[in-house]
């Protein structure tokens, strides 16, 4: 006996029952009739056996019945394999009911509204004849019958008391009938609606006899889903002309049904010989509004881009990483006017910004003329010189991102910090989604509390009048007093910064706010500070290599020790030698106080040797020493 064997339930065996299996399984050594499994059993001693291997059969007609382990071994192996047959009847049974069980519950959801309306109000009305004739001790035919009966006299009542509302006389008969209680409600427990809705027939309020019969035995088959409507209709192959219209309809310009149904009828007009129009206007928006889903419809109408809007999409996930693994970049061009610091005209810097993915802090920022290889690389190594080197540098595929400047073998920022470049596919906007979100909630916001912003939803009167008169003060006084300058932009910036890192972020976890006992989001600043109370450590930049590292660059003309950059003087005694000879002068927009002089290689274009780190008016001196001030003050 396997494992699928059935335990047994029964085993003692009349002659009978061993010779219908003898018979049954066409077993010849065996007898195959009643009366030969009594002579066998009698010759072979089977009846002079203790009660434990023969004994007297129960009930009526009495005999004997025979212990399962006397048979010979063929037929016990033709009951056993009976009863194996039996465990694998039932177990298939038990799974095909519990299958059907799951496809009838499967059935249910994909049933529309109206046809799960229809099933449950039929159901509803089964179970309420059922019920009824039960608690009357009567049969399933009997509470058919009441319920018509009941549906006539609620039909009747109906008439009456609109007759009786009209002020029409009642007979006395229709009055005392108005005086029962209605026998659909009051017994059967179903509304009036229940039994149209279970209908699906506009404004019929009756089940007719058959249906109900009809309704029982679909149920009794076929379960409770067997009685949801019929659809009414297949759906039908969409035509292949419809091809044809999408043609004029599937465009970037978005043309209305209409326009485009106009143009493609007038197309199938001039080609009517070989294939004449057989599309009408109400079938291609039939089409457009049963057959069609929202993203099939735009197909065309929409790029790439829009349309992954609509798709599904993965979440990424970085409950365990370390801050530092990832850092991601993109730029901005800002959306108010600031001061240009070189000509004092009105321009929209870039704003390029770093943010840690993982506890969402902004690492570093660059402010420049246009997202270019400087403000990015100057960016990346704030970031990574204030902050830590991160593991990947994950960005776009924009000319910042890809250049020498990043990417050389030697000198390529990316080679000299370890890091690995990873970058977005093209139209994947959303895979950059943290990024981009923080270009609205830091610069859009910032912009709109400065009186030059110029966004889309800026007042277009306001943002006219402001634009002439920053324009006319240029003009006439070579900058506008208007304009935020470009020092206070670098303070705006940083503040914003700032305020962003200590903001409670929706996207990081909770905890219990020590000061207030609230439950919250942490900021990006609190979630870093978490991960280093677990032990997290920044890999620094090596202090020898800060200065080093790559940074915006700008040729300019050295003369008698000293460079200008931004309007501003910077002085070393270095730079004696090099009067007149064009050096190129590196700067931080975070450490205004110097800058970095390199020598200029007319070959490459690019910096050369160190030759100073300037000061910002390191050569300026008192007009005259305090002590000299002092001394004449005290002769007069």
């Amino acid at each position: 006996m396997n494992d699928l064997t059935l335990p047994k339930t029964k085993i003692f065996f009349s002659a009978r029952e061993l010779a219908d299996l003898a018979r049954e399984r066409g077993i010849t050594n065996f007898p195959a009739t009643e009366r030969g499994v009594r002579k066998f059993a009698a010759s072979s001693g089977w009846n002079d056996l203790g009660p434990g291997r023969c004994r007297k059969r129960a009930g009526r007609g009495g005999g004997l019945e025979y212990h399962f382990t006397l048979m010979p071994d063929n037929l016990r192996a033709a009951l056993e394999g009976r009863e194996i047959r039996a465990a694998l009847q039932a177990r298939v049974a038990a799974e095909h009911n519990s299958d059907d069980r799951k496809i009838a519950a499967l059935k249910v959801t994909t049933l529309p509204p109206r046809a799960r309306a229809v099933m449950e109000a039929r159901a509803e009305i089964l179970k309420a004849i059922e019920g009824y004739a039960i608690a009357k001790g009567q049969r399933r035919s009997w509470g058919i019958a009441q319920f018509l009966a009941a549906q006539t006299e609620a039909e009747d009542r109906q008439e009456i008391e609109s007759r009786r509302d009209g002020g029409m006389a009642l007979t006395e008969r229709e009055a005392d009938s108005l005086s029962r209680p209605l026998l659909l409600t009051a017994g059967f427990m179903v509304s009036r609606d229940r039994i149209v809705v279970a209908n699906d027939r506009r404004g019929k309020p009756q089940v007719g006899r058959s249906a109900l019969y009809a309704w029982f035995k679909a149920r009794d088959e076929g379960g409770v889903t067997a009685l949801a409507p019929a659809p009414t209709k297949e759906d039908q192959p969409i035509p292949p002309a419809f091809g044809e219209f999408l043609k004029f309809y599937a465009r970037p310009s978005k043309p209305t049904i209409a326009d485009a149904y106009a143009l493609y009828a007038r197309d199938a007009a001039e080609r009517a010989g070989a294939q004449p129009m057989t599309l009408t206007l109400t079938q291609v928006e039939y089409i457009l509004r049963e057959r069609m889903n929202n993203i099939e419809k735009q197909v065309g109408r929409e790029g790439m881009l829009t349309l992954r809007s609509r798709l599904p999409y993965v979440t990424r996930t970085t409950d365990d990483m370390w801050p530092t693994t990832v850092y991601t970049a993109d730029g901005k061009t800002f959306d108010a006017e600031v001061e240009d610091p070189v000509s004092h005209r009105a321009i929209r810097p870039e704003i390029t910004t770093v943010m840690d993915v993982v506890t969402r802090r902004v690492v570093g920022i660059s402010l420049g003329r246009s997202e270019n290889q400087k403000s990015v690389a100057e960016a990346l190594r704030r970031s990574c010189v204030d902050n830590g080197i991160c593991a990947i540098f994950y960005v776009d595929r924009g000319p910042g991102y890809r250049n020498e400047a990043m990417d050389a073998d030697v000198s390529g920022l990316m080679g000299r910090l370890g890091i690995t470049k990873a970058h977005a596919l093209p139209y994947g906007s959303q895979a950059k989604g943290r990024i981009e979100r923080i270009q609205h909630s830091i610069w859009d916001t910032l912009a709109k509390r400065l009186p030059t912003y110029i966004g889309s939803d800026m007042d277009k009167e306001a943002g006219d009048k402001i634009h002439k008169l920053t324009r006319r003060e240029i003009r006439d006084f070579g900058r506008s007093a208007h304009l935020p300058t470009w020092a206070e932009f670098v303070r705006l910036c940083e503040d914003m910064v700032a305020e962003y890192n200590d903001k409670p972020h929706r996207g990081l976890p909770k905890f219990s706010d020590p000061e207030t006992g609230r439950y919250r989001h942490m900021s990006p600043n609190e979630c870093w500070a978490a991960h280093v109370a677990r032990g997290f450590e920044p890999v620094a930049v090596d202090p020898s290599d800060e200065d080093d590292l790559f940074r915006p660059y700008e040729i300019r003309m050295a003369r008698r020790g000293q460079v200008q950059w931004n309007n501003n003087t910077y002085f070393d005694h270095a730079l004696v030698p090099y009067h007149e000879t064009r050096v190129m002068v590196g700067y931080d927009y975070h450490r205004a106080d110097r800058v970095w002089v390199r020598e200029f290689d007319v070959h490459t274009g690019q910096p050369g040797r160190l030759i100073c780190v300037a000061g910002f008016m390191a050569n300026a001196q008192r007009y005259f020493p305090i002590s000299f001030e002092l001394l004449i003050s005290v002769e007069t």
